[in-house]
């Protein structure tokens, strides 16, 4: 079935380098995979995927130095750009911001947008410990908002992360989900969804344990009322746009279906972090199943991904 991939990866040399001198290629405790457009271009092909977004993962170049992350930004924007010049038809990308610096981030949102042509941006959960929805961050927003942008959240290791626990179990595994989890809460918490309500946002991983914990915390907010009264993450998982990376049938996709606006389901292969053969398989299992009617697989892995990229480009 033809798919439009909101969540897909690249590896610029930088960013390769950086993921060799700061976790000796195993970022997350993953092995770097190997990347070229050639071969993302080649799935595309055999997934029939007619238009894919590229985006750094994690971990977040704010690992490194101030200088370093700097530089590293322009060389990750300046690659991607260079791919969607040479293949416009076929791939845009999502700019990478230098969080947690402010001002900096501001500059880099204009340059992405105006001469670097980035179709939105992806935002870490949390870059050294600022998590997404962090006051310090408000300026960014702002810029966010008033330029309309589209931003796709991507999970990075909590700090202070849970060494002990990270070793026995790869942050991918049970740590993204969290970190996605809490910092969405988070955000609702502190009110950045009706701060600016036009940022389009992109939750990862079908909403990782959203499904399971907002009618709690939507619950608990009003039970224990405040003067300042967060927003009410019921309410905005329906505005909320999210992706279907990774593994999400049979069990988490029909839940989350039951609370957020079935035309904001987007495809995300998470390519090449998951690997061909992966993907394959979890597209086979989506089309296959008997729990989505063939209406709206084909609204969640095209239809849903067309619209969002005519709202970006507008």
């Amino acid at each position: 079935m033809k798919k439009i991939d909101l969540h897909a990866h690249y590896i610029s040399p930088g960013y390769s380098q950086f993921l060799d001198d700061y976790f000796n290629g195993e970022g997350d405790g993953v092995k770097t995979p190997p990347f070229s457009v050639e071969s993302y271009l080649e799935l595309m092909k055999k997934q029939d995927i007619e238009y894919g977004v590229l985006s750094i993962s994690s971990p977040h170049i704010s690992v490194a130095p101030d200088d370093e992350m700097l530089k590293l930004a322009e060389e990750v924007n300046d690659y991607a750009s260079n791919i969607v010049q040479e293949h416009s038809e076929r791939i845009g990308f999502f700019a990478t911001l230098p969080l947690p610096l402010v001002n900096q981030s501001v500059q880099f949102i204009d340059k992405a947008l105006d001469e670097q042509h980035a179709l939105g941006f992806t935002l870490p959960t949390n870059a050294r410990g600022v998590y997404l929805g962090d006051e310090r961050l408000a300026p960014i927003f702002e810029r966010l908002n008033e330029r309309q942008a589209t931003v796709a959240i991507h999970p990075n290791e909590p700090k202070p992360a849970i060494k002990a626990m990270s070793e026995e179990v790869p942050p991918p595994l049970m740590e993204f989900i969290f970190d996605t989890t809490r910092t969405i809460i988070y955000m609702s918490q502190k009110n950045v969804f009706s701060k600016y309500p036009n940022i389009k946002w992109i939750v990862p991983h079908c909403g990782a344990l959203l499904p399971i914990i907002a009618q709690r915390v939507a619950m608990g907010n009003k039970m224990f009322g405040s003067e300042k009264q967060p927003d009410d993450l019921e309410q905005v998982m329906k505005e909320l746009y999210f992706d279907l990376a990774g593994k999400v049938l049979p069990y988490q996709l029909p839940t989350l279906l039951e609370m957020v606006d079935k035309n904001k389901i987007v495809y995300g292969s998470d390519a090449p972090y998951t690997t061909d053969q992966v993907v394959s398989m979890l597209a086979n299992e989506f089309e296959s199943t008997d729990l989505i009617t063939i209406d709206s697989k084909i609204h969640m892995l095209y239809d849903n991904g067309k619209s969002l990229l005519d709202k970006m480009e507008l």
